[in-house]
């Protein structure tokens, strides 16, 4: 199937921001220089690029999701290639003022087949003959309609660049049915340089100048049909048309550019307000007397990435480092006592993770307490008992995994579910591995929905569940559990915040008591505020605690520094 390319971003990226901002905007835009000019302005280009990046990497993501599911005969091959980049990039306006702009390019490169074609058949130029145009354009509506709808608001504008090839094959006359209108004289880019294109149906197509420029009339068509988006922006459309010196099929394709003019005022007042206010808690991370915590020992696992066709896990790398930094920073906990491993197989969590605790509390002689923190993906079994996902899952032989894909309409067998599962770490198992081993408490922070479901509600895999409430987990030891929500319901990510709404109101009661709080009262707090934000949101998420049979009532009173 298709391949996608991540774009790397310019290293110089921020150096070019950080002098556009000494310029100055306009009325509106100058109180948007003056926050960006203020304390804050690092940080709110810091968390503008992050914001970014993360459409970026959702776009991709819902492009391989949206390839994959496309019928046969619509189908992109695996010599095509999609490349994908959405950027935060800085400007000079009309009046000549600096602004911040949010920039999506979408293009591909087509490969030749014999008797079969991704790209347009030698003189077609509707959009809907190329398979490849018309899934950028869809993509395209799914990146301004769906996945980055706050830039395109009404009133902004948006430069639209539109680019179509031909292959130097001579065009002498091709009939043209008036599809797109009739264009006198329009201006438009040909082999780099400007050019005035005229077509109507009288005089039809004879020349390969205006078949690109019909190419990149047929984008703009779908575009503007089909994306409600640029039906409200203010919208300046350009072409960029080539004929290459090639014969096939890769030199007939197209592209589309699409940089939105100040995209991000409104987003930079409001996270103004969110950083007076104090509500970011990747930022002014409270910080203690350095080593001051020297019996605690933390794991953190943040799995993200998983191979194909599991999809990834929103924000788990941002939540497993910012909780790194709470531990070092504001419980005092030296570094070396802490432990990140990112996108953990099953041998790391056991051998790098779990025997590394467990050495330690032997040469402790129990005198340690741990903190085990996961976020990643979790699944259950049919009586609701929560597993964690390691990385490393062979896929072989499970039929509901197809290829790059994971068919959640049909439900998995019972072989399926058990093979499934068999690779998976049951949190009950993992607790097990403690026993007999001295320690004063575990406390372990579990971020991660069970109950089929991903961060963002949609399907995971399709596995049958029992529809009685989850009995709970039994653990032994001084262990206490916190899970981001009960095993048979989903726990969402916080999208404003790049978190799981877990860690997100852990982490916020931790730098408000900057690390001062016993276990009791994070609780509360972290049960209070998810309960209450999430149902905001439209999605009612409840935090669930799990006590381990010796703590019985002194649970509450533990402390992680």
């Amino acid at each position: 199937m298709m391949q996608i390319i991540h774009f790397q971003k310019n290293i110089h990226k921020i150096i070019l921001l950080c002098a556009m901002l000494l310029c100055c905007y306009g009325t509106k835009a100058q109180m948007t220089e003056e926050i960006l000019n203020g304390e804050y302005r690092e940080i709110i280009l810091k968390q503008l690029q992050k914001n970014v990046e993360t459409r970026e990497a959702t776009m991709r993501q819902r492009a391989e999701q949206y390839l994959l599911s496309l019928p046969n005969n619509r189908k992109l091959y695996d010599e095509s290639k999609l490349g994908i980049k959405a950027d935060l990039v800085s400007g000079i306006n009309s009046d000549g003022h600096a602004e911040l702009n949010f920039k999506f390019t979408i293009e591909y490169t087509c490969h030749h087949f014999e008797s079969v074609t991704d790209n347009y058949p030698t003189g077609a130029y509707l959009c809907e003959q190329s398979n490849a145009s018309t899934a950028i354009c869809e993509l395209t509506r799914m990146m301004v309609d769906e996945i980055a709808p706050n830039y395109f608001k009404s009133g902004k504008k948006a430069d639209i660049k539109l680019k179509a090839s031909t292959d130097i094959t001579e065009v002498s006359h091709l009939d043209y049915n008036n599809e797109y209108g009739e264009f006198r004289y329009v201006a438009a880019r040909y082999n780099g340089e400007s050019v005035r294109i005229s077509v109507s149906q009288e005089s039809g197509i004879s020349t390969n100048a205006q078949l690109a420029f019909l190419r990149a009339q047929g984008l703009k068509d779908n575009l503007s049909k089909n994306v409600n988006g640029l039906k409200v922006t203010e919208n300046n459309y350009t072409y960029d048309t080539r004929s290459y010196s090639e014969t096939g099929s890769m030199y007939r394709n197209v592209g589309i550019e699409i940089l939105v003019h100040a995209a991000f005022d409104q987003e930079i007042v409001e996270m103004n307000e969110r950083l007076i206010n104090d509500e970011f808690i990747d930022y002014n991370i409270p910080k203690v007397d350095e080593n001051s915590n020297t019996k605690t020992y933390v794991l953190i696992i943040a799995n993200e990435r998983y191979d194909r066709p599991l999809p990834d896990v929103p924000y788990a790398y941002n939540d497993g480092e910012v909780m790194q930094q709470y531990c070092i920073r504001t419980l005092g906990i030296p570094q070396r006592q802490v432990k990140i491993i990112e996108d953990a197989t099953m041998k790391q969590i056991k051998k790098d993770g779990v025997e590394w605790l467990k050495q330690i509390a032997t040469s402790q002689k129990g005198d340690c307490q741990f903190i085990i923190y996961y976020a990643g993906h979790g699944l259950s079994d049919y009586d609701h008992n929560p597993y964690l996902v390691p990385k490393d899952l062979n896929y072989k032989g499970i039929k509901a995994f197809k290829g790059k894909t994971i068919d959640v309409e049909s439900r998995m067998s019972g072989r399926d579910t058990k093979k499934l599962l068999e690779q998976c770490l049951r949190i009950d198992t993992l607790c097990a591995w403690f026993n007999r081993v001295p320690f004063k408490s575990i406390t372990m922070i579990v971020d991660a929905t069970f109950d089929g479901n991903q961060r963002d509600g949609e399907p995971l895999v399709n596995m049958k569940l029992s529809d009685k409430k989850s009995k709970g987990l039994r653990i032994r030891n001084d262990i206490v559990i916190i899970g981001a929500a009960a095993y048979e319901k989903t726990a969402f990510a916080f999208d404003e915040q790049h978190h799981g709404f877990l860690t997100y109101y852990l982490l916020k009661e931790l730098k408000s008591r900057k690390g001062d709080v016993n276990l009791s009262n994070l609780y509360k707090s972290i049960d209070k505020e998810v309960q209450r934000e999430s149902s905001l949101q439209g999605h009612l998420q409840e935090p669930i605690i799990t006590v381990g049979g010796k703590l019985k009532d002194n649970w509450g009173q533990i402390r992680w520094k």
